[in-house]
């Protein structure tokens, strides 16, 4: 790594992403550790990473970039540029993210070859894990799946939701390595919404039973786990799980699968695809590397936002004039 002499500096801010904005320092730890990170004040920064937050993102000039770990869609309006979960292409101001990517340990795992099934197999000592400490605030999918497969052979549950196990384990991975399978469980459903709950269940080298992202088999070999979104009902699942565990040949096929269709690291979650895209936004000139609309259109929308966070009584009164000018 270069010295702190020798790496550019760029004047940087946080804001809008907590106490603790983690996922902005990993995403700069990770793809960005050419450059030397000077923090400022966020109004003087000449770029500002941003969350879902708030709205103090307002208040700063700078560039902005969009950065977050939740299932919350940026607004283009707001950010010059992104990086989020959605699936979609926006010019060089989007890059998807899936937040598995930012788990080093569990990532080396995807892309490594998979060891010898049989050993794995060797050393499954249980049937089923989930460990979900999150007890509020999730999909009520949880539940049905959860229960489904407990019907048939009892999921030990090592979090602190439906803990079965004499209380919260504290080395998760260690907990999941005894289990054939581990239930990977989001706490919602969107298109391209891919959190670290699969890559933790393949870290563990079981099979993961996965619900979450629709478009999970676009990432992932659907050969290499049990796909939710595959059955009709839980029920069917579970079928489906029952089945599995009964058959060692089939349970052994599946541990032989590669990560990644074809065992292929797919081209947007390599280092170099990350890389490339924060380098446009900080090695261009400062003044060529703002994309949001700083036009007419563009500044009132930010002053409604403005409004609405800052200014509550003064939005009001805008739209009570609005609607009384609509009705003459």
């Amino acid at each position: 790594m270069q010295s702190d002499n020798s790496r550019p500096g760029r004047r940087i801010a946080i804001v809008d992403a907590g106490r603790r904005p983690a996922v902005i320092e990993a995403v700069l730890k990770a793809f960005a550790p050419q450059y030397q990170w000077i923090r400022c004040a966020p109004e003087e920064a000449d770029y500002v990473f941003h969350s879902g937050m708030g709205y103090e993102v307002l208040k700063c000039p700078g560039i902005r970039i969009f950065v977050t770990g939740e299932n919350v869609s940026p607004d283009f309006n707001i950010s010059d540029y992104a990086i989020a979960f959605d699936p979609i292409a926006f010019g060089d101001r989007y890059c998807r993210l899936p937040l598995f990517r930012l788990y080093d340990d569990a990532y080396a795992c995807l892309t490594a070859p998979r060891p010898p099934a049989e050993e794995v197999a060797a050393t499954k000592r249980g049937f089923c894990a989930y460990v979900m400490s999150n007890v509020r605030d999730s999909a009520d999918e949880r539940v049905r799946l959860f229960d489904a497969v407990s019907r048939y052979r009892q999921v030990d549950s090592g979090g602190r939701w439906r803990n079965n196990v004499g209380g919260p384990v504290e080395d998760k991975l260690a907990f999941q390595q005894r289990y054939k399978f581990v239930l990977a469980i989001e706490n919602s459903s969107t298109p391209g919404y891919l959190t670290e709950k699969f890559a933790e269940a393949a870290q563990a080298n079981a099979v993961p039973i996965y619900w979450g992202d629709p478009r999970v088999a676009d990432t992932f070999n659907p050969r290499a786990f049990i796909n939710c979104a595959d059955f009709e009902s839980p029920e069917a699942l579970a079928r489906h799980v029952a089945e599995i565990d009964q058959d060692d040949a089939r349970y052994l096929d599946m541990l032989r699968e590669p990560w990644f269709r074809d065992g292929i690291e797919p081209a947007d979650l390599r280092r170099e695809h990350f890389e490339a895209f924060l380098a446009n936004i900080f090695d261009q000139p400062l003044q060529q590397a703002y994309r949001r609309n700083r036009s007419r259109w563009g500044l009132k929308t930010e002053r409604r936002l403005y409004d609405m966070a800052f200014r509550p009584w003064s939005h009001l009164v805008r739209r009570f004039r609005e609607r009384r000018r609509r009705a003459g």
